[in-house]
């Protein structure tokens, strides 16, 4: 689909692609190997707020504060942002979750939030929120904390909402885009159009209009799709995206220490959320937050982190298998011995 959206585009997100697969290859490899990784939670935190406030200098794209130039490659930070920041609450919470402890870690998740909400980067912003809270209510079982955690977003957002512009027009845009459809309501009445135009089983490939969504080849791919492929192909595009998260969340159900099955929760919440906010906004349901449609919309920091994170849950899983094969082994051994004092006896 991005190849018939730009060629070149396809060609680039390829080399990417491929090479990111070769790096995900060590990445379970070296989850076994380092046990250190469940102790460099500050390492984490520091790392991603630099990232994070790098790209404050950046030019802007698209409105917002989202890309850092590095030489003839341009990286998005936030993608990566992601994955540090679930290791940073993982290995955070598994160290403690006293209620000072809690307090440290929200005060530093915090502040990525909200130098994402000064970069304008709105749908990352949401997702590190969301996934916090999630991660947090695994950690501790308290939904006070959850429920608190909800209030004080709740208000920030609506403080965003009074202080900043950009958050205002987006809001105004997913309430009424038909009353500016030749400006700023142009792209999300364009992607209405197209998912409505290819009814159950699309036009075909090449044979419909997705180029006429302004970036569809990112924010919009789920729009494009829906028109050249049909609402059924779509939906099954859906049911894989739901049929991930649900083997991330086994997976995470599963880990019997509390580092891995917190960083299971926060990359399986990560990308079920991000599918939700990509379809929710291209289907106008949400106010759209520019994030991309993983494995399926353009973007090279996207494609590469979404290896990442697979392969950090592939990790999580061969952790899994090694937990019980030696749970086994011992309780094999166990009774053998028992057996031999049976019959010393």
């Amino acid at each position: 689909m991005i190849a018939r959206l730009d060629y070149n585009k396809c060609v680039k997100q390829f080399i990417i692609a491929a090479g990111g697969t070769v790096i995900t290859f060590f990445i379970p490899w070296l989850l076994k190997k380092i046990k250190s990784f469940r102790n460099m939670g500050w390492l984490y935190g520091f790392a991603g707020i630099a990232l994070l406030l790098a790209v404050l200098f950046c030019t802007e794209v698209f409105g917002a504060n989202l890309v850092l130039d590095l030489g003839p490659v341009s990286v998005q930070p936030s993608e990566f942002v992601k994955i540090l920041f679930v290791m940073f609450v993982a290995s955070m919470f598994n160290k403690s979750t006293s209620f000072a402890q809690t307090v440290k870690v929200t005060l530093i998740a915090a502040l990525h939030v909200l130098i994402l909400v000064v970069s304008k980067d709105l749908g990352a912003a949401l997702i590190f929120f969301v996934v916090y809270l999630m991660m947090l209510f695994i950690a501790t079982k308290r939904f006070w904390y959850v429920a608190a955690g909800l209030a004080v977003g709740s208000a920030a957002s609506f403080g965003a909402y009074k202080i900043f512009n950009h958050v205002r027009e987006r809001v105004l845009i997913w309430r009424d885009p038909w009353s500016t459809i030749d400006t700023t309501g142009y792209q999300i009445c364009q992607s209405l159009f197209a998912i409505g135009m290819g009814s159950w089983f699309g036009y075909g490939l090449g044979q419909g209009l997705p180029d006429k969504i302004p970036v569809a080849e990112k924010d919009f791919m789920f729009s494009a799709i829906a028109e050249e492929f049909g609402a059924i192909f779509a939906v099954a595009l859906l049911l894989i995206c739901l049929n991930n998260l649900i083997l991330m969340m086994n997976i995470a159900s599963r880990c019997k220490t509390l580092f891995y099955r917190l960083v299971a929760v926060g990359i399986g919440v990560t990308y079920g959320f991000q599918v939700f906010l990509t379809v929710g906004g291209a289907m106008k349901m949400i106010p759209m937050t520019g994030v991309t449609l993983p494995f399926v919309s353009y973007g090279g920091s996207s494609v590469v982190s979404s290896l990442i994170m697979f392969a950090l849950i592939n990790g999580m899983y061969n952790m899994r298998q090694d937990e019980v094969e030696a749970k086994n082994e011992t309780a094999g051994k166990n009774k053998k011995s028992k057996k031999e004092k049976n019959k010393g006896k």
